[in-house]
């Protein structure tokens, strides 16, 4: 099993390989990027941002027409929520090992801060790395440094470091069914 990343025109530019580099290294997961060949709809205009799970629902319909048995992960620039949630970094669908992670939030500079680029590569590759553990059928954990921490702020997600910790480590050894799905 493989990781493909597809990489939004709207996601930030030169950050494609080191965050396919890092995502594959704390999953140890082979990962590939190209350019994103999805159209997206779920675009809710009151919001001015996307339904994450209309996201989803486009990948699927990729994933199945073109018969895709790797893990994908979109990274778009778009702002994304699901209902309920006033934004989400991230969400996934186990069942059709598709995941969305948006930039949008990632960045220094939508919280009023000065730009970091090795920051926004850091989050972007914690944020992937946990969606796609969640297509690993990983639940959330409650060690708050672990991959698998649920990052309700931006916060939350920087306390985490970029590797599974022993316990969810082990549920993807225990369990290679899903590596192999």
């Amino acid at each position: 099993m493989n990781i493909l990343i597809f990489w939004d025109r709207g996601a930030p530019g030169g950050l494609e390989v080191p965050v396919t580099r890092i995502i594959s290294q704390i999953l140890d997961i082979p990962a590939e990027v190209c350019e994103s060949p999805i159209l997206y709809n779920g675009f809710e205009r009151g919001r001015d941002q996307f339904n994450a799970s209309a996201i989803l629902s486009c990948l699927d319909v990729f994933s199945r027409r073109n018969e895709e048995k790797s893990f994908i992960l979109l990274v778009t620039g778009d702002d994304i929520f699901r209902p309920g949630n006033r934004y989400v970094f991230g969400l996934s669908r186990p069942a059709t090992r598709t995941a969305v992670i948006s930039s949008a939030r990632l960045g220094n500079e939508y919280w009023g801060l000065p730009p970091d680029e090795m920051m926004l590569i850091d989050r972007l590759s914690r944020e992937g790395a946990h969606e796609i553990g969640h297509l690993l059928h990983l639940d959330h954990c409650d060690n708050i440094s672990c991959i698998m921490a649920n990052p309700l702020t931006l916060d939350d997600l920087d306390k985490k470091k970029s590797m599974l910790c022993s316990s969810c480590q082990s549920k993807i050894v225990r369990n290679p069914i899903s590596v192999i799905l």
